[in-house]
């Protein structure tokens, strides 16, 4: 049974349901995929080795971005990660000689020993952080390790792409409109009142949205990039991404 759990729901973080959503889903995520292209084509990785830390399948990771590593760790907990993520991108990677390694692994719980088993490389938590609360079902627990990653990490250079928000909205903004984000969603890394009004309105949002606990993930005043993400037609989240370097 427990084999069956984890390749249905992988944790609450994947499996078969998940897949399954984001190949039907592909088209009308493909906008925010845009926006987390141009967010990571300026980032510069002083590492040619990335530590990828809940890839999945990839379903939401630009080939260009990938293609930059000579190698790649990657790591996640749901046991058809490493097929489908071949599936979708072993090609690409083959043809720019990105040697990929998968590990069926929880990363979170062991980040300490793989930041030293891998002193040079750099590390990118791939849409991971804000299943973290759902995943160990303790909100006081994640929103604290969740705070104290930064320190974890502190002298390498990292990134993170994660939910902040979730919620029902009226789908004002439509997938097309998505760019517009791109150019007026980066700011100081803040979850003031009225920058989260601000973010809220500007998709529609219904009723109480999700706190994903992602809040205190980068340091006060760290520069990070917002997006919208059509998850499903008429429930959304925002994304927060951020780079940071030693």
């Amino acid at each position: 049974m427990g084999l069956i759990r984890d390749l249905l729901h992988a944790g609450g973080t994947g499996g078969l349901s998940w897949h399954l959503h984001a190949y039907g889903a592909r088209q009308r995520w493909q906008p925010t995929l845009q926006l987390i292209e141009q967010f990571l084509a300026p980032v510069n990785p002083k590492s040619d080795h990335l530590l990828l830390i809940g890839g999945s399948a990839g379903w939401m990771m630009p080939p260009s971005w990938l293609t930059r590593f000579e190698r790649i760790d990657a790591y996640d907990i749901d046991p058809l990660a490493s097929w489908l993520f071949n599936w979708r991108h072993g090609a690409a990677l083959k043809a720019q000689g990105t040697r990929i390694h998968h590990h069926r692994q929880d990363a979170l719980a062991t980040l300490p020993q793989l930041l030293q088993q891998h002193p040079q490389a750099c590390i990118w938590f791939d849409n991971v952080l804000g299943q973290h609360r759902y995943r160990i079902g303790d909100a006081v627990r994640a929103e604290q390790e969740l705070k104290v990653l930064k320190n974890t990490l502190q002298g390498r250079h990292w990134g993170s792409l994660h939910d902040v928000w979730s919620g029902h909205t009226d789908g004002r903004l439509l997938p097309a409109g998505l760019n517009v984000w791109s150019h007026h969603v980066t700011a100081q890394q803040s979850l003031a009142h009225a920058f989260a009004q601000k973010l809220l309105t500007s998709v529609g949002a219904k009723d109480v949205w999700q706190d994903h606990l992602t809040g205190h993930v980068f340091a006060p005043g760290h520069t990070t990039t917002w997006m919208p993400w059509a998850f499903k037609t008429h429930y959304w989240h925002w994304l927060q991404a951020g780079w940071v370097s030693a």
